[in-house]
């Protein structure tokens, strides 16, 4: 069958907007999820997340309600050879031959009611697009409105060819996690849960890049729009990494990591290897070094050096503080709350200011 389209111009693209029955939607549609592959650890796969099945249930559930309403388009990206777009018209003769770039849920739910037929969707096309493209359309769009693990929408960036502070923060977690020096090594929840059931996996990619990403751009998302058109990103003196990654040493940003989080663990090497007892490699503790990094790094800079044992001396001095008042960094000894991570970031910063 043939379906009329609208043509209009976006600055990411030219799209196609007709609405279709669920049931023609659901023919040729294909939802291919990213996965982390624990051996390689890489991410392979498309743009979608895992389904929810909590959620495609809900929504077929709602379906099937006789006030049922889905107003808004579903995304789907298909190449031109695969369909007939002529004279105003669409027309899609294969079957599974357009990727989900958004609407996963609802196509999948709407799959799971007789019949779908009575549902009329509108539907987005975009063609011929990148791997690139379908993956920051869909950061983007679920980035902003929809709740989305942040880690899916960070590794996302990934894929992106062109420089960015969200790509730069990717590859730095990435290479946190996957090289065997790091003492982040295979502790990374990349897609925002563990890739194996039991393992060390303590922090999520997401928590990682949302408290080194102020460090390195205060407008990221400005600064990747200005490295897409060949412009320089800002200048932020308040990022401590900001220089670093203007001039495109995300290397250097990698080592200090590395030296500072080496350095917690020598001090601490048992509550470093032991996540559910301690909070070091949890969300507190890892938040509240990274908000005190700033400082340590300025005070490094002052000093000359921001080498692991710069960082080792900062905490063994407040390992000692915290023994004279009979404090550890076991569970239930700071608040689980932001009032947590604040008083370990000012214990380290009481630390390095002696």
């Amino acid at each position: 069958m043939t379906y009329p389209v609208i043509e209009f111009d976006q600055p990411a693209g030219t799209f196609y907007l007709t609405a279709m029955p669920a049931a023609e939607i659901i023919r040729i549609s294909r939802a291919n999820p990213r996965i982390f592959n624990p051996e390689t650890l890489t991410s392979e796969g498309g743009v979608q997340r895992e389904p929810s099945r909590k959620r495609v249930k809900s929504i077929s559930e709602y379906a099937a309600s006789s006030d049922a309403a889905f107003p808004t388009a579903v995304m789907l990206a298909i190449e031109s050879g695969d369909c007939i777009l002529q004279d105003g018209q669409i027309s899609v003769e294969g079957s599974g031959v357009a990727d989900i770039v958004d609407g996963q849920h609802r196509i999948l739910g709407l799959k799971e009611i007789s019949p779908t037929q009575n549902f009329i969707l509108p539907v987005i096309f975009i063609l011929d697009a990148t791997q690139e493209e379908k993956a920051l359309l869909f950061a983007t769009i679920n980035g902003t409105q929809t709740k989305v693990p942040a880690s899916l929408i960070y590794d996302l960036y990934g894929v992106s060819e062109s420089r960015s502070p969200a790509r730069t923060c990717h590859e730095i977690a990435r290479s946190m996690n996957g090289m065997p020096e790091s003492p982040w090594h295979r502790r990374l929840k990349m897609l925002g849960r563990k890739s194996i059931a039991g393992s060390t996996e303590s922090l999520s990619q997401g928590t990682f890049i949302k408290f080194l990403m102020p460090l390195v751009s205060a407008n990221p998302a400005k600064d990747a729009d200005l490295l897409k058109n060949g412009k320089k990103p800002g200048i932020y003196p308040q990022c401590v990494f900001n220089e670093y990654f203007r001039d495109e040493q995300d290397s250097v940003i990698l080592k200090v990591l590395l030296n500072t989080f080496n350095g917690a663990r020598k001090v601490w090497p048992a509550e470093w290897n032991d996540p559910n007892g301690f909070v070091l490699t949890k969300t507190l503790g890892f938040s509240g070094i990274m908000r005190a990094l700033p400082e340590l790094v300025k005070d490094g800079r002052k000093r000359g050096e921001l080498s692991e044992e710069y960082f080792s001396k900062v905490f063994i001095r407040v390992k000692e503080i915290m023994d004279a008042v009979h404090k550890t960094l076991a569970s239930g000894q700071f608040s689980a709350s932001a009032s947590g991570e604040a008083e370990f970031r000012d214990l380290i910063l009481s630390a390095a200011m002696n």
